[in-house]
C-alpha cells in the first residue's frame, strides 16, 4: 500500500481523535434544509457541506493512504471511457480529505489539488444520487465561483459519489463541460455504473487491507479462545494445540505435536469416527459438528463437541484443517441422567394410557349419539370451506340479480368497502369504474340467461376500481354454488398490479441491458451448455461484420471458424467444468489483427454441467503495444538507441552460457571515447550528444549483425563478439578496423573533428585457452585492458 504524502499525513494525522478535531474545530451552520437526499444530517464547515459520517470517511481515507496525485491505470481507463461515453472534455476521479480535493485520475486536464471549499465534488458527496448542474452560471450556489467565472469556465457538472465498503463517501466521479448540457435519467444510470467501477477499485484496496489483519487476529484467537483449538495436517496429525484444548486433554500442548488425532480417541471403531470427521467437511452436511469421546492420560474420559473447517490456503506449516472443540462432559452426564428419568416417565405414561383407553371406551357411546347432530353442522362447515377456499384473495358471492351475498376481509382490503357496506348492493357499483358498469352488467346478464355454468373455470384479467377511485388490474376466477335450491355465483379476485409492474420492469431491464452491452467496447455473449449462443452484443457485427441476429442459435465452433478466432477447445472444456478461464490471443477483425484478452465465466448458478458460460473479450492491443514499448525503453539507451547496461549484462551472461555449451570463443571489447570531456566543455552538451550518436553509429556499422554493441554510461561502450574460433585474432582485427573508421574526419554541428577511442579486449573460449569466465570477471579484464590502452596514448587497443 502506498504511504501518505506529507500533506495527506498533515490533513489526516492522529486517527479518529485528529479527524474529530478537524470536524468540530471549524465554524458550523446548517445548509439548505439541513439534510442530504438520504435524510442524514449535514453540517456546513468552513464554507462547504460536511456529511454526518465525516469522521468515519476520513478514517477510511487515512487507512487507504490514497490522497495523492499518483496516477492509477485502472482509474485512468475508467475516466477515459467515461469522457468518451458522455462526450465531455473532462472526466475525473476526485477524493476529498479534510481540507483538500485530490485528483486521482483525469481526462482532459492535468492532476492537481483544489481547496475543498471550491470543490463541486464536495457537494456531490452529500447526496445518495448523482448531482447534476446543467448550467452553473444560473445556479445560486455557484454564482461568482472561481471555477465558473475563470475562462474557459465550468458550466456543466455531473458527479456521482464514490463510497467505501461501509458506505462512507470518499469522493466522486465527475463529468465537466464548458457549455450547458442535458443529462437525463438514463445518463445518470450510466454515470452510476461508471462510479461503481471506481468503487470496485477502492473497495478492493479496503478488502486487501482487512485481509492483512486476518493472520494476527487468528493468532490472538488461537491463544486466547475459551474453546479448544488445533491445527490439523492433511493426514490428520496434530500440528498445534492451544492451551485450553491441551488442558482439557490433560497433556502438554507440545507433546501432542506429530501424533495422529485418532491416538487420543476412545472408541472401538476409530476408522468410522475418522470417516465421520471427514464428512464434517462436506458442504452438504447440515450439522457441521460431531460429539467425540477422548481419553486422558489419567484414564479419565472427556466428551467434546468438535467442528472441523478446511483452510482455504495453508497458513502455517502444512496445516489443512482447523479443529474447534467445546467441552461437553458435564452436559453428557446430564443427558445420561435425563435418559434414566425418560425411561421412568415412559413407564408411567404407559400405565396412564391404559387407564385413558378404558375411559375412552365409555365415551364412545356418547360420541355415537352426537354424530347425528354434527351432520347438519358439517354441511354448514362444508359450504363455508367451499366458499372461502382461497381466502387470501378477495372473495365475492352474488345472487342471480348481481347483489352481493358474501364479502370476505380480503375483498375489504382490495376494494376498500366494509362487509356491512357491501352486502346487498349491486357488485358492479362497488368494483367497476362508472364508465364500465353498463358493459359489465350486460355481460353478467347474458351469462345468467345462457347458464352460469358456462362462466366457471379459467381466469380472466379485468379492470377494477378501488373505493377511492384508483383503477387497477385484477385476475378473476368465477364459479357457481348450488345449495338447497339456491344458486350463487362467486368470484375470487387477485390484484395483479405488482405483477404487471414487474413485467414492465423486466422488459425495461432487458432493454437497458441490451443498450449497455451494445455500447460496451468489448465482445459480450452468453453460451449455453450445448455451446450454442443465446445472447451477443453489437460488437460481434462491429468486429466481424456478422449481424447480431445471425449469431444467436449458432454454435461456438461455427462462430469461431467464421471469425477465424485462434482459440482451442481446451478453454471451453475447462469453463464448462465450472472453472473461470482467462487467456490472450490474436484475432482477425474488420479492423485488422488485434490482441484480445478473453474471459470465460461459468454460469454455475443457473445451469448444470456442462455449464453455460459468459464470454467477455476486450481489445488490449494498445495496452500490449505500450507494454512492448516500455520494455524496449527499459533496456535501451535513449540517446543512441543501443542496449543499455542492464541489457548488456543480460546478453553477456547469455553469451557466456553459449560458450560453455558450444565451446566457441568470445571476445569482449570495452571502448572509451578519447577527449570526450573536451568536446562537452568546448561546444556544449548538445554537441557532445551528437558526438556520442555518431560514435555509436560508427561502431555499430563496423561489426557484424550478430555482434552486440551497448552503451554502458557516458562515453563508455562495449562490443560482444561471439562464435569465434580465434577470439584474440578476430578482436584485434575488429579493433584496428574501428580505430581506422574513427580516424576518418567528420563534420558535426559545423565543426570538423577526428574521433579516437581507447579499446580494451578480454577473451574466453575458443583457442584462447581460458575457461569460460564469469561476466563480472570478463568485464573487469576488458576494463583493465582499456585503461592500459589509454595509458599508451590515444587511439590504442590492448588485449588482456
Amino acid at each position: 500500500m502506498r504511504k501518505s504524502t506529507p500533506r495527506v499525513r498533515q490533513g489526516l494525522m492522529g486517527g479518529a481523535s485528529r479527524v474529530q478535531a478537524l470536524v468540530e474545530g471549524r465554524r458550523v451552520c446548517y445548509i439548505e434544509a439541513g439534510r442530504s437526499q438520504s435524510g442524514s444530517e449535514v453540517r456546513a464547515m468552513g464554507g462547504y457541506g460536511v456529511p454526518a459520517d465525516e469522521v468515519q470517511r476520513l478514517q477510511v481515507l487515512e487507512s487507504l493512504a490514497v490522497c495523492d496525485l499518483v496516477s492509477v491505470p485502472e482509474l485512468d481507463r475508467i475516466t477515459r471511457l467515461a469522457a468518451r461515453h458522455f462526450r465531455v472534455p473532462m472526466a475525473m476521479v476526485n477524493l476529498l480529505d479534510a481540507t483538500v480535493q485530490w485528483t486521482k485520475s483525469v481526462q482532459g486536464a492535468v492532476p492537481g489539488t483544489l481547496p475543498r471549499e471550491h470543490s463541486f465534488c464536495g457537494h456531490t458527496i452529500l447526496h445518495e444520487q448523482p448531482l447534476v448542474i446543467h448550467d452553473a452560471r444560473e445556479d445560486a450556489r455557484f454564482v461568482g465561483h472561481p471555477l465558473v467565472v475563470r475562462p474557459p469556465g465550468l458550466v456543466f457538472y455531473a458527479g456521482c459519489p464514490i463510497r467505501s465498503l461501509g458506505g462512507h463517501p470518499l469522493g466522486a466521479l465527475c463529468l465537466i463541460d464548458h457549455v450547458p448540457r442535458d443529462f437525463g435519467p438514463l445518463d445518470a444510470l450510466d454515470l452510476q455504473d461508471f462510479a461503481a467501477l471506481v468503487e470496485q477499485y477502492f473497495r478492493g484496496l479496503e478488502a486487501d487491507r482487512r485481509a492483512s489483519l486476518s493472520v494476527a487476529q487468528f493468532e490472538r484467537t488461537f491463544a486466547q479462545a475459551s474453546v479448544g483449538m488445533a491445527l490439523i495436517s492433511s493426514d490428520w496429525r496434530w500440528l498445534r494445540v492451544n492451551e485450553q484444548l491441551a488442558h482439557w486433554l490433560g497433556r502438554p500442548a507440545d507433546s501432542l505435536a506429530g501424533e495422529f488425532l485418532e491416538s487420543v480417541l476412545f472408541t472401538p471403531d476409530k476408522g468410522r469416527v475418522m470417516r465421520d470427521l471427514q464428512d464434517l467437511l462436506s458442504p452438504d452436511r447440515s450439522d457441521p459438528s460431531q460429539e467425540l469421546l477422548f481419553l486422558r492420560p489419567d484414564g479419565g474420559l472427556a466428551w467434546f463437541l468438535v467442528g472441523i473447517s478446511r483452510l482455504v490456503a495453508h497458513q502455517e506449516g502444512d496445516a489443512a484443517f482447523v479443529l474447534v472443540a467445546t467441552d461437553i462432559t458435564a452436559r453428557k452426564a446430564s443427558e445420561q441422567a435425563l435418559a434414566v428419568l425418560q425411561l421412568e416417565l415412559e413407564h408411567r405414561v404407559e400405565l396412564r394410557t391404559q387407564e385413558l383407553s378404558e375411559a375412552n371406551a365409555r365415551l364412545s357411546s356418547e360420541v355415537a349419539q352426537r354424530q347425528a347432530a354434527q351432520g347438519a353442522l358439517e354441511l354448514e362447515k362444508e359450504l363455508f370451506r367451499a366458499t372461502l377456499a382461497h381466502a387470501t384473495d378477495a372473495f365475492i358471492e352474488v345472487d342471480p340479480a348481481g347483489r352481493v351475498t358474501a364479502w370476505n376481509e380480503a375483498a375489504t382490503a382490495t376494494f376498500g368497502w366494509r362487509r356491512d357496506e357491501a352486502i346487498g348492493r349491486d357488485v358492479f357499483d362497488l368494483v367497476v369504474s362508472q364508465g364500465l358498469v353498463a358493459r359489465y352488467r350486460a355481460a353478467f346478464a347474458r351469462l345468467r340467461d345462457e347458464g352460469l355454468d358456462r362462466a366457471t373455470g379459467g381466469r380472466l384479467e379485468v379492470q377494477t376500481q378501488h373505493r377511492d377511485g384508483r383503477l387497477f388490474p385484477a385476475e378473476v376466477s368465477l364459479g357457481v354454488n348450488r345449495f338447497r335450491g339456491q344458486v350463487r355465483m362467486h368470484a375470487f379476485l387477485h390484484d395483479i398490479s405488482a405483477r404487471k409492474s414487474v413485467e414492465r420492469e423486466l422488459l425495461e431491464s432487458r432493454t437497458r441491458l441490451r443498450l449497455l452491452a451494445d455500447n460496451m467496447p468489448a465482445l459480450i455473449a452468453y453460451v449455453d451448455g450445448n455451446r450454442v449462443y443465446q445472447f451477443n452484443n453489437q460488437a460481434y457485427e462491429d468486429w466481424f461484420g456478422v449481424p447480431v441476429a445471425q449469431i444467436v442459435g449458432r454454435t461456438v465452433d461455427q462462430v469461431m471458424e467464421a471469425a477465424r478466432l485462434t482459440a482451442r477447445d481446451e478453454p471451453l472444456q475447462r469453463v464448462q467444468a465450472g472453472e473461470m478461464v482467462s487467456f490472450e490471443s490474436k484475432l482477425n477483425t474488420r479492423r485488422g489483427e488485434i490482441r484480445v484478452h478473453t474471459n470465460f465465466i461459468p454460469d454455475t448458478a443457473m445451469s448444470r454441467p456442462p455449464y453455460g458460460f459468459y464470454i467477455l473479450a476486450q481489445d488490449v492491443t494498445e495496452q500490449y503495444q505500450l507494454q512492448q514499448r516500455l520494455q524496449h525503453e527499459a533496456s535501451h539507451d535513449a540517446l543512441t538507441g543501443l542496449p543499455n547496461r542492464r541489457a548488456f549484462l543480460q546478453r553477456l551472461v547469455e553469451a557466456l552460457a553459449r560458450v560453455r555449451r558450444q565451446g566457441a570463443g568470445l571476445a569482449l571489447m570495452f571502448l572509451d571515447l578519447d577527449g570526450f570531456k573536451q568536446y562537452n566543455d568546448t561546444y556544449g552538451h548538445d554537441f557532445g550528444d551528437a558526438v556520442l550518436r555518431h560514435f555509436a553509429r560508427t561502431v555499430q556499422a563496423a561489426v557484424r549483425e550478430t555482434d552486440s554493441v551497448s552503451r554502458l554510461a557516458g562515453d563508455e561502450f562495449t562490443i560482444i563478439l561471439e562464435g569465434l574460433a580465434h577470439p584474440a585474432e578476430h578482436a584485434t582485427l575488429v579493433a584496428r578496423k574501428l580505430l581506422a573508421e574513427l580516424a576518418v574526419p567528420v563534420v558535426l554541428g559545423g565543426h570538423e573533428l577526428t574521433l579516437a577511442a581507447s579499446i580494451g579486449v578480454a577473451v574466453t573460449g575458443g583457442d584462447s585457452g581460458a575457461v569460460a569466465l564469469s561476466a563480472e570477471l570478463l568485464l573487469s579484464r576488458a576494463d583493465a585492458a582499456m585503461y592500459q590502452a589509454k595509458a599508451a596514448g590515444k587511439a590504442q587497443y590492448a588485449l588482456s
